[in-house]
């Protein structure tokens, strides 16, 4: 019953949503799918092992940053220590000693010396946009100096903005020294208090959004660092229990303890990380996912009807727009039509991360367009698992219809006819001890 009810259409004569708690499940599912497809385990695994020899850099590079401007100078130890609080389970104290010695070692490295520190760092920012691009389907990678100055806006702008967020919080804690500013400041406590969260959520979703090689909805990408956010505090908490209740390690690794602690946290936040992207990515592609999903052919040409359109006015086609139109199992298949689009040099990808149509549609054939595809034609009953906006089938169907009323003019003959060897049928011997 609920089957058919979810099929009835309702006023405006589209498919009724699925209820709220069968799409939920049905997105769960297809995350938990794309994160297993993807390789998410494999890549955290990569990137925990270019974070331990990363983190030093990026130490360097934020503290250097930081240094340069004076009014800033003071708040570069504030920032860490609130990283490891906030970010890292309490048993990185003497990981943080350390990281902090080796940090301050490193700024006394010629220019030489802090070029390749540089360079360690923009590594682990292009491996990161790797395992994204890999999530969203993206081919091609930012190259020259478009790549260089995302990633330097990156690694500057983030810690310019966490120093102006230290430097807000110590304004307003300082006006604790005013008595008539004690109301605002016990007014205004609650709302520092959710600053860690707050501002690990705009981290993850500025990671979401400013990483992959696409254009990602802003929305999505905040709904995914959000997500993000929530399961990263889990895990930090999680983590701590865990550390207290089970010291043991410590009677093995001894003052090596942290190391392998440190290492498991990185690679449980790399799990969370990529699970947000998937999650992001998801709220992307799936809202039309209740929606039939149609023969390939078909799908392509409805993604080409999308390029048609755009191109009369100028415009340009984004994955998100491509995906938006396709319904249940197709949003696998865009990236595959990408490639074949651009393979065929039907469409091509601009410097944006969009695409374009590169050739007249007037001078394409279905025939030589269809050779080139590597699924069969459509079969009559194909032609009925549609889309409700999809009234240009229309004017294909018939030709469809007749193509597959010839092939089986064409191809009666029975097996055993064309199966047959010269020789039997010259003797006209044939078995019949199938018959």
């Amino acid at each position: 019953m609920t089957g058919i009810l979810d099929r009835l259409p309702d006023s405006t004569g589209k498919p009724m949503p699925l209820p709220v708690l069968r799409q939920s499940l049905s997105f769960i599912r297809f995350v938990v799918r794309r994160f297993q497809a993807d390789n998410c385990r494999q890549n955290a695994i990569v990137l925990t092992y270019t974070t331990l020899f990363a983190v030093v850099p990026i130490m360097t590079v934020t503290f250097a940053i930081l240094s340069g401007i004076p009014s800033l100078q003071h708040v570069s130890v504030d920032i860490q220590n609130f990283v490891f609080e906030h970010f890292i389970p309490s048993t990185g104290a003497a990981l943080q000693e350390r990281l902090h010695q080796f940090a301050q070692q490193a700024r006394g490295l010629t220019v030489v010396g802090v070029g390749m520190l540089f360079v360690t760092a923009l590594m682990m920012l292009v491996t990161i946009e790797q395992a994204f691009n890999e999530i969203w389907k993206v081919r091609v990678a930012r190259k020259g100096v478009v790549a260089f100055l995302r990633y330097w806006a990156v690694l500057s702008l983030g810690p310019l903005l966490l120093g102006a967020g230290f430097g807000i919080s110590s304004y307003l804690t300082s006006l604790k020294l005013f008595s008539t500013a004690a109301s605002v400041v016990h007014d205004v406590a609650p709302g520092l208090q959710l600053l860690p969260f707050v501002s690990t959520t705009l981290a993850f979703m500025l990671l979401y959004v400013a990483v992959p090689n696409c254009k990602v909805p802003l929305r999505a990408g905040f709904w995914g660092g959000l997500f993000a956010a929530f399961l990263f505090e889990l895990a930090k908490k999680g983590f701590g229990l865990f550390v207290s209740h089970f010291s043991s390690y410590t009677l093995v690794y001894g003052a090596f303890a942290a190391v392998p602690v440190f290492l498991i946290w990185i690679y449980v936040s790399w799990i969370i990380i990529l699970l947000g992207v998937e999650v992001t990515r998801g709220l992307a592609v799936f809202r039309r996912t209740g929606l039939a999903s149609r023969h390939p052919v078909l799908a392509l040409l409805d993604v080409l009807q999308l390029f048609w359109r755009k191109q009369l006015h100028g415009g340009t086609v984004t994955d998100i727009e491509a995906l938006s139109i396709l319904g249940g199992q197709e949003t696998e298949l865009w990236f595959q039509f990408a490639d074949i689009l651009q393979r065929e040099h039907i469409i091509q990808r601009t410097d944006n991360g969009s695409y374009v149509l590169a050739r007249n549609l007037e001078k394409i054939s279905f025939s030589g367009f269809y050779r080139a595809l590597p699924w069969s034609l459509p079969q009559p009953a194909d032609l009925e698992r549609l889309h409700a906006d999809d009234h240009w089938v229309s004017v294909l169907k018939p030709a469809l219809l007749r193509v597959n009323e010839s092939i089986d003019v064409e191809l009666k003959q029975s097996l055993a006819s064309i199966l047959a060897d010269d020789a039997v049928q010259d003797s006209g011997v044939v078995s019949n001890e199938c018959d």
